[in-house]
């Protein structure tokens, strides 16, 4: 009895142990995490005044700039949240684009029958000129 109770004993200190050494390796993984967002943190901070110091020598106004990110990224967001929204169409634009689509059919059929008619053209221009620099004496005469 007093051995199984040793060993409940040894293996609940055991299981301690190993808890408590995770717990450790996961606070020195936090901690770590932490001080590289600090200096990641900071680099960023300098970049930024780095940049805000080209934009006065450039002559401008770092707030003007600053106001016009904050613009864009407002535009960005107005433009995320139109996408999100469901399409809606009038009744009648699903005939308009139909018959868009229609015209638009009729028109590349036109030009390619006219690029076809071209291409024959230019390939009966050249068939004769060939017949025409061909001897008579290398032409055969059907029999």
């Amino acid at each position: 009895m007093h051995k199984q109770t040793g060993e409940m004993v040894y293996s609940t200190l055991a299981d301690k142990s190993i808890l408590a050494q995770q717990l450790q390796n996961s606070l020195y993984n936090t901690s770590a995490q932490l001080e590289l967002e600090r200096v990641s943190s900071l680099a960023k901070d300098n970049r930024i005044n780095s940049l805000e110091e080209i934009i006065i020598e450039l002559g401008h106004n770092p707030k003007e700039i600053k106001a016009l990110i904050k613009k864009k990224e407002d535009d960005i967001a107005a433009l995320k949240k139109q996408l999100k929204l469901p399409v809606t169409m009038h009744p009648h634009a699903t005939e308009m684009v139909k018959e868009k689509e229609e015209e638009d059919m009729m028109e590349l059929l036109i030009k390619m029958n006219q690029r076809l008619s071209e291409t024959e053209q230019a390939l009966e221009k050249a068939l004769q000129k060939n017949r025409e620099s061909w001897p008579l004496s290398q032409l055969k005469q059907p029999q």
